[in-house]
């Protein structure tokens, strides 16, 4: 008998939610990462008494009807942490308006009314589509995850849908340049600009958001990662830390039938999952002919954008909200040039969850994270220079902040790649774009990706769903009913 039913290789939150899943339904799973703690982009750091979340800002998901909850629910564990819902969601400054995004969809779509009265109509029907769309999408997901869809049963329009750019909706109802830019302020989310990135995938965040609501883990997003990782334990499920894997096995009718692990150890398996990164998945723990699977999608998809990020403590009070997003112009395509890094008028992200949740931060003091779009790269950054260029862009936003300063720390996309395995620091996987359809077959009949290597796309929540649809694809052929 295999030691396991299932392995899952990585524990992101596309590994954590699959092998949560697995181990509700009382398969043998393992959980295997190569860091001493679980998470990925969703882990949390702390420096002197400050908790800082590695590279996520807030996230969907996790109220009571979200995917992320009700797997917490059936492993047992929805009730060790706590989350805060953040209200406004983020709040975009301009440079003559700065402009919350309302939780709730329908003062946002007043507020923006109230700024655009010519375009009163447009707005609500780009909204109206909006959600239309975003059913769409939940309903194809569903059918995704309980494997109920094949390539016949996607409806026309979502093929539709899946070639037509943001910006292309967005000029089909809207006219004032300015509005069509505060509606793109979350591109940067997906690091595509509005004329690029795919609908499906704008739709899908910014709906999410407004179905399901942004919310923060108390005390970190680390605290997400480790009860999901409590419960698959719980459950039945063994999770090692520690020691990441050096090779899936492969039997004679290429089928995966377990792992080795970097300190030598061996694992059987009749199912494996990956939650690592793709590139190294079939160039590394795979090789020989399915190397070129990787150099395929890399080529002819490629990979997101990266981020250069700063994490601050501070001492003293700040009076603004939690989540900002600072856009020096309205020309939202300029910002995701290449050459547009660490410019006066890029844009960059401010996160200061510290705001409402107070374990993050000593008393009177406060966390503030801020994010830079730059190229997935393997080259080198000086930390230094770049940081000093962030900061003083921020203080147009946060005016006395170096002064303040208790701690600071950096990463750049090697940092990234190196605490996550992502290719080149890749935030998102792979490249958002219109067109997409899903990653190139790789004809191993028990290998499943998950994350946001796999065909859901990129952000936490999508990579939870590719999760689900990698459990949904085990039990399937385990004879079992995904019931989430």
């Amino acid at each position: 008998m295999k030691d396991f039913d299932a392995i899952v290789i990585g524990s992101g939150i596309g590994g954590l939610i699959s092998a949560g899943i697995l181990a509700s339904k009382g398969l043998r799973t393992l959980l295997i990462e190569r860091h001493v703690t679980p998470g990925g982009y969703i882990a949390s750091f702390e420096r002197k008494g400050f908790v800082f979340d590695a590279a996520v800002d807030c996230i969907s998901g996790v109220a009571p009807d979200g995917l992320i909850f009700k797997v917490l629910e059936k492993l047992g564990v929805h009730n060790d942490l706590g989350f805060l819902r953040i209200d406004p969601i983020r709040v975009s400054i301009f440079p003559d308006i700065e402009i919350p995004v309302d939780a709730d969809m329908n003062a946002y779509i007043d507020r923006l009314t109230s700024l655009f009265p010519s375009e009163s109509a447009g707005i609500k029907e780009f909204f109206k589509i909006a959600c239309r769309v975003y059913e769409m999408i939940q309903s194809a997901t569903n059918m995704f995850i309980s494997n109920n869809a094949g390539s016949n049963n996607i409806s026309p329009k979502i093929l539709k849908f899946m070639n037509t750019t943001y910006n292309e909706l967005l000029s089909e109802y809207l006219k004032d340049y300015r509005l069509k830019a505060i509606l793109s302020d979350r591109c940067p989310f997906l690091g595509l600009p509005p004329s690029r990135v795919s609908l499906i995938s704008m739709i899908a965040l910014i709906m999410s958001y407004f179905t399901h609501g942004a919310y923060r883990p108390v005390g970190g997003f680390q605290r997400l990662a480790d009860v999901l990782a409590d419960g698959i334990r719980k459950n039945g499920g063994r999770v090692i830390l520690g020691n990441g894997v050096k090779k899936i096995l492969l039997d004679r009718d290429n089928n995966c039938c377990g792992i080795i692990c970097d300190n030598a150890d061996e694992y059987t398996s009749r199912h494996i999952i990956s939650n690592a990164d793709f590139n190294s998945t079939f160039k590394n723990l795979l090789g020989g002919r399915h190397a070129s699977i990787a150099e395929k999608m890399t080529t002819d998809v490629g990979v997101s954008m990266s981020f250069f990020i700063v994490y601050t403590g501070i001492k003293g009070e700040i009076k603004t909200h939690s989540s900002l997003g600072y856009f020096p112009s309205y020309d939202i395509e300029s910002f995701f040039k290449p050459e547009a890094a660490f410019m006066d008028k890029s844009t960059i992200g401010i996160t200061i969850s510290s705001l409402e949740d107070k374990f993050r931060a000593p008393h009177n003091c406060h966390t503030v994270v801020f994010h830079e779009m730059v190229e997935a790269t393997n080259k080198d950054f000086d930390k230094s220079r770049c940081t000093d260029i962030i900061l003083k862009k921020t203080e147009k936003v946060i005016p006395d902040l170096k002064d303040r300063i208790l701690v600071i720390d950096s990463a750049t996309p090697q940092t990234l790649e190196r605490y996550t395995g992502n290719y080149r620091g890749a935030a998102f996987g792979w490249r958002q774009a219109s067109g997409f359809r899903n990653v190139a077959r790789h004809g191993i009949k028990n290998l499943s990706i998950a994350g946001h290597w796999g065909d859901m796309g990129g952000g936490v929540l999508a990579a939870a769903y590719s999760g689900a649809k990698a459990a949904g694809e085990i039990l399937m052929k385990e004879g079992l009913q995904i019931d989430i």
